[in-house]
């Protein structure tokens, strides 16, 4: 599933199939409504050495939580199927990111050692 932001950048990097050509256009059917669709795809480039293909989509009229599926043409075959989801615009500031912790406290003395792979089975 890929991403998509209702504002700000979205830029997208896909593994396709191989493919010469180019032209390549990206049609989309909600999965709600089953209304076919297109994006509107710039900047696109591709490196046929990895088969990435890199490009900015634009959806037109997108609400958050829409889905949609997905599919890339390159040239006159289909190089990449997946899924769309919208999301709300994102924030990069600190306070709006999560916070990870460790399990194990950073200032405890806890150390690993070697383990004598050792196992108790029972029947």
């Amino acid at each position: 599933m890929q991403t998509y932001f209702t504002s700000g950048s979205n830029i997208f990097t896909i593994r396709t199939k191989p493919f010469s050509g180019n032209s390549v256009t990206m049609s989309l059917q909600d999965m709600t409504t089953q209304v076919n669709s297109t994006a509107s795809l710039s900047g696109i480039t591709y490196d046929s050495y990895e088969s990435l293909l890199s490009f900015t989509a634009s959806i037109q009229q997108t609400n958050t939580a829409q889905e949609f599926r997905a599919t890339l043409i390159g040239g006159e075959t289909e190089i990449w199927h997946g899924s769309i989801q919208v999301y709300a615009s994102q924030s990069y500031e600190a306070n709006s990111k999560s916070n990870y912790r460790n399990q194990i406290p950073v200032d405890s003395n806890i150390v690993s050692h070697t383990s004598t792979n050792e196992y108790v089975i029972l029947t």
